[in-house]
Formats: structure tokens, sequence, C-alpha cells
């Protein structure tokens, strides 16, 4: 037998099940820590004001890398970044926590054509986001450098 290298982590348990745990392509390097995304966007996903979220890393001068999330409300519900920051404070360790949130809407998210959420295309979409906004950086959060995403990157 052998092994085919996937790109692809799993963790196998004591009955021999094979648990999907994401893609070590995915995994967010901050600061010498590896954060894996798929913990924190199932972590926002309980919060009952959102419907959909993902996480993904975007380049820091300072960190390497930095947690940023894309968030999608229920309709009708508002939530602002602080409020869905302080959320996570609650359960998630300070490095996990995302420095950005980013908003949108149902029909902004970049999907392959089985709709799964292209996370190569939705890291532009949220530095594109990012460097437009005018809105200054929240309290506590480190400098944020979308603009060194390059297409492709990551």
């Amino acid at each position: 037998a052998g092994y085919f290298m996937t790109g692809d982590l799993g963790l196998l348990d004591a009955a021999g099940y094979l648990h999907f745990r994401g893609r070590l392509k995915e995994l967010i390097k901050s600061g010498g820590i590896n954060i894996s995304p798929l913990e924190v966007e199932a972590y926002l996903r309980t919060h009952p004001k959102v419907q959909q979220a993902a996480v993904v890393g975007l380049p820091d001068a300072l960190k390497g890398e930095v947690p940023v999330a894309a968030v999608e409300l229920r309709a009708g519900e508002s939530l602002s970044a602080a409020e869905l920051r302080s959320f996570c404070r609650a359960q998630l360790a300070s490095y996990k926590i995302p420095v950005q949130v980013v908003f949108l809407g149902p029909d902004e998210w970049p999907r392959t054509s089985t709709g799964k959420v292209q996370k190569m295309a939705l890291c532009e979409v949220i530095a594109a986001r990012l460097r437009a906004s005018t809105a200054p950086r929240e309290e506590g959060a480190p400098p944020c450098v979308p603009s060194s995403v390059e297409p492709g990157a990551r």
C-alpha cells in the first residue's frame, strides 16, 4: 500500500472513521501559530444572526497573516463587526479572532459551479472591500495589509 498527498487534513478516530479537518493550503499562519479556518467558521456560524461565514488569511506586516472573516447575516438581521468579535472572545483564543469582518450579501460570495465558496477568490473580494473601506480599524486590531494580496496568492 501507499499514500497519495492530497493536501487535505484529517483525523482518524478510534473506530477507523476519517474526519475531514480542512486543507493544508488554507491554514492561516499567524505569528508562528497555525489557525484552522474551519474551526473559526464553525464557531461564527453558531451566532444566531449568522447565516454563513468563511475565514481566510490576509497578509499582515507583523504576523505574516491574520484571520479575516466574510459573514452573511440571516435575512432581516443586523450585527456589527465589533459585536461579532466580542462574541468570538467568549470561546476562541485571541489569535483566532478575525481582525476584520466583511459583511457580504447572498449574491456576493464567489462560488464554484457546484456552489462551494472559492476561498482564493473570496480572499480577493475581502481585500478589495477592505481597501475600499474608509472605516477606521477596530481598536486593538493589528494592521492588516490587504493591498499586498495578489491574484492567486494564498
